[in-house]
């Protein structure tokens, strides 16, 4: 029985221990033939992007403290020159009547006052209405119809005429006196005697 057991150690010795250390040793490295590899696989090389268009901005100003950056010019309205800006419409002004038309004008009245003195106040109106469409700006016409027409007793259109020519004789103080003194009478007449005052304080300022 114990040559068994020394036959079995032994055995196993023989196997066992070759197998260990050939475990143990580096191995070999296997070089495959030339001819049995694969060809090795082109390197492609990516291609650069294109750029795309590009506008490069204006170059900054260079001073002695460094780069400065210029804003765009800032166009205002006051900067505009003075042709570019639409003028305003002038005025317009009213011209009085030609000299031709004055003395159409004024001939009229004078054939109107001479109705009125032989109390012919219906043909002096119609006189002197021609007369104020030959030259709008008489005031000797309107001056007369007030006068006209307070002989026929009607108060509101002497007072309408009256105020017509005070407005076109401002400027001329013997015939503004002349229309004050006519306006006092009318006031008068109404009754309105406060009015009538007014109107005679207006003449007299005018000495």
């Amino acid at each position: 029985m114990k040559r068994l057991r020394g036959c079995f150690w032994i055995v196993a010795m023989t196997i066992f221990v070759p197998l260990f250390f050939s475990g143990c040793v580096s191995r070999r490295t296997v070089e495959i033939p030339q001819e049995y590899r694969s060809p090795p696989r082109p390197q492609t090389r990516e291609k650069p992007a294109v750029p795309q268009s590009y506008t490069a901005p204006p170059p900054a100003t260079q001073s002695g403290q460094g780069t400065i950056l210029t804003p765009p010019p800032v166009i205002r309205e006051k900067d505009l020159p003075v042709d570019s800006q639409p003028a305003p419409p002038a005025p317009k002004e009213k011209k009085p009547a030609g000299q031709p038309q004055r003395l159409a004008s004024m001939h009229l009245v004078d054939q109107a006052r001479v109705a009125l003195a032989q109390n012919k106040a219906d043909q002096a109106i119609s006189l002197l209405e021609q007369a104020v469409q030959v030259d709008v700006y008489n005031g000797d016409a309107f001056l007369q119809l007030s006068r006209a027409w307070r002989i026929k007793r009607s108060r509101e259109k002497a007072l309408e005429f009256a105020k017509k020519a005070e407005i076109l004789f401002h400027d001329q103080p013997p015939k503004l006196k002349e229309v004050y003194l006519l306006q006092a009478d009318l006031y008068k007449d109404a009754g309105d005697h406060k009015r009538s005052q007014i109107y005679l304080q207006k003449a007299e300022s005018l000495r």
